[in-house]
């Protein structure tokens, strides 16, 4: 198989973007994809070859999908070799690939990696055109074993993984994502090979979207690892169970910070003179990792998994996210702390530790400390995260917790509840003609106060980057006056005010006046294209809205008409609006709730349902009259 959909998803979309902008001529597509492993015994280890092959229809000749192929690998893991490509032309005539290229996997955020690609182009396509490409890799390490994505970026005709394996080798597998019961397992024996296979046939591309989940929520796919082999009379164990994960975790462990800790001691000392509780000593040192020592990535080889020396870190003050939670664990234990380093897997991926007990699970590490009886969950990494809170990307998963050489512990990362990402607002406006009038005050708690702070903080022009972001809450207002307070890493919510007109809002109809009260509208454009869209839509967290608008009656009139109250409520979103009117002001109080992270296929007609609810209340009108 050549252009893995496993790539990261920022990487398929900075080589492919191109071709969701073009208007398809007639339909290419995939004739057959294969992925042939074997796995034998050599030198008393395990020795694993990959032999894939692909091949294609061109329809369109200019579909970015046929004209290019790319082969991704791990320079320390994998070797590849043996590229073989070429075109069959509608007249049977064959022109082979002259020029093959490799290079650097751009990756944002990451300084440093080893991943890299070949990347080919065929020339002279036409429709009804073929492609064929075939090479050979051959992996280093036996746990670091690819996924077999049965989908593509094209439909498919035929899509198959086969593993040879010796029987002196016992391999685990375990299929996961959507439509897999639509998969033919096959397996059977040839001398002293045992042989898997697993074929899906006239299978209909993913369409991505940017508010989808990672491919391995939903896109039907193969893990398989190596669980144990027999060489020299001996079995030795390598994946299969957690134990085992956690062995070799472990390993790639045992030998860090060796160095002299002096500083590392000093500065904890420092840190924590005259606090006298644990949690006062666990915010100050994670203040200062978070805020002194610089997000670097770095995924060289083992060294993506091995951390650098604490007191490296803390003197260079840069690293990457094993480096910082390395450091933090090292300054934690020093103040007396209990404290593990964690493997953890973000959102990325949608796995467990039971179900794929491999490296894969996991693509991050934070440290963990334990405080009256509480695990805090520290992520450094998260430049704008509020103490004692984590990152959003980690919420709902499990993480490993390094407990010694034969020991770890396996716990959970909690999921926010919406109350506590509340963005909160009191709104009092005045009618005066066609306009409305008034001021505003807003808090912002949370996750959604570390989303602004991330904006903010990095803006120069921060003035009009808060009339934009305010657009958001009362849309096509022009905001005067604005002042901000508690933008800074507490966990005080984030206060704004300002002041506010908005024209063309009201209508007068001889006596009467119709405006409608609410300004502001939570997911009112969320509706789901049920017919197109097949793969679940994600959220960064969960939140709610709490909004409370006082409308000043004009002199001289009264109220005639205000609208029934509302109430919606499902496992996914939840929304009330009331309204109250006494003396000469009207109150309107609007509440939405938003209770998942991930809103799946079979939620569409519910959630379109419910949004078109709310948004007709959002549309309702007051009216005034003399």
């Amino acid at each position: 198989m050549i252009r893995k959909i496993v790539l990261p998803i920022i990487i398929l979309l900075s080589f492919t973007l191109s071709a969701y902008a073009q208007i398809s001529k007639e339909k290419s597509y995939i004739i057959s994809k294969e992925d042939f492993y074997t796995i034998d015994i050599k030198d008393s280890k395990p020795y694993i070859v990959l032999n894939s092959k692909e091949s294609k229809w061109v329809g369109d000749k200019d579909d970015s999908y046929v004209k290019a192929n790319r082969i991704n690998y791990i320079a320390s893991f994998e070797d590849i070799s043996e590229i073989d490509a070429y075109t069959i032309s509608p007249e049977k005539k064959k022109e082979k690939v002259k020029n093959i290229f490799t290079q650097d996997v751009e990756i944002e955020d990451i300084f440093y990696h080893d991943m890299k690609y070949k990347y080919y182009q065929f020339h002279d396509l036409k429709k009804g055109s073929e492609t064929y490409s075939s090479y050979k890799k051959t992996y280093k390490k036996p746990e670091f074993l690819d996924r077999f994505y049965f989908k593509d970026l094209l439909d498919c005709r035929d899509s198959k993984i086969t593993i040879k394996t010796s029987k002196d080798i016992e391999i685990g597998y375990v299929l996961k994502g959507n439509e897999t019961e639509k998969i033919e397992f096959t397996t059977k024996n040839e001398g002293d090979f045992n042989i898997y296979t697993w074929q899906l046939k006239d299978i209909v591309k993913d369409d991505f979207y940017e508010d989808a989940p990672n491919v391995s929520y939903f896109s039907p796919h193969l893990i398989f690892y190596i669980k144990n082999f027999k060489a020299n009379n001996k079995t030795q164990e390598v994946l299969g169970s957690v134990s085992n994960l956690y062995n070799f975790y472990w390993e790639t462990l045992k030998n860090i910070n060796k160095t002299d800790q002096t500083a590392l001691k000093a500065q904890t000392e420092i840190l924590t003179k005259d606090l006298t509780n644990d949690l006062d000593k666990t915010k100050a040192i994670f203040n200062f990792v978070q805020t002194k020592v610089n997000y670097v990535a770095f995924e060289d080889g083992m060294g993506g998994f091995i951390p650098r020396e604490a007191s490296d870190v803390l003197q260079k003050k840069y690293g990457d996210c094993k480096d910082m939670a390395n450091l933090l664990n090292e300054m934690l234990t020093y103040a007396g702390i209990e404290s593990h380093i964690a493997w953890i897997g973000t959102r990325h991926n949608n796995y467990t530790y039971e179900n794929v007990p491999t490296p894969i699970v996991d693509n991050h590490m934070i440290a963990v400390a334990k405080i009256n009886g509480e695990y805090l969950f520290l992520d450094a990494t998260g430049q704008y995260t509020l103490f004692p809170g984590f990152t959003s990307f980690i919420q709902g998963k499990q993480a490993m917790l390094k407990i010694d050489k034969d020991n770890h512990k396996i716990i959970t990362v909690p999921i926010i509840e919406s109350e506590k990402n509340k963005t909160k607002g009191k709104i009092t406006f005045q009618i005066s003609d066609n306009t409305i009038a008034g001021s505003a005050n807003f808090e912002l708690n949370g996750f959604v106060k570390s989303q602004l702070l991330a904006q903010y903080r990095n803006t120069t022009e921060k003035t009009e980057f808060l009339k934009t972001y305010l657009s958001r809450f009362i849309q096509n207002t022009v905001a005067s006056g604005i002042e901000i307070k508690n933008d800074d890493l507490s966990q005080n919510p984030i206060a704004i005010k300002y002041d506010f007109t908005l024209e063309k809002w009201t209508k007068h109809l001889d006596n009467q006046i119709l405006f409608k009260p609410i300004l502001f509208f939570p997911f009112s454009d969320s509706r789901i294209d049920t017919e197109k869209r097949k793969v679940p839509v994600e959220f960064d967290f969960k939140r709610s809205y709490e909004f409370e608008y006082e409308v000043l009656i004009p002199e001289g009139y009264k109220v005639e008409f205000v609208p029934e109250n509302f109430a919606l409520k499902n496992e996914n979103i939840q929304a009330n609006i009331t309204y109250a009117v006494s003396q000469n002001k009207i109150t309107v109080n609007q509440q939405v709730i938003l209770n998942t992270l991930l809103l799946e296929k079979n939620n569409f007609e519910i959630w379109n349902s419910s949004m078109k609810s709310i948004t007709k209340q959002y549309n309702q009108n007051i009216i005034l009259s003399k």
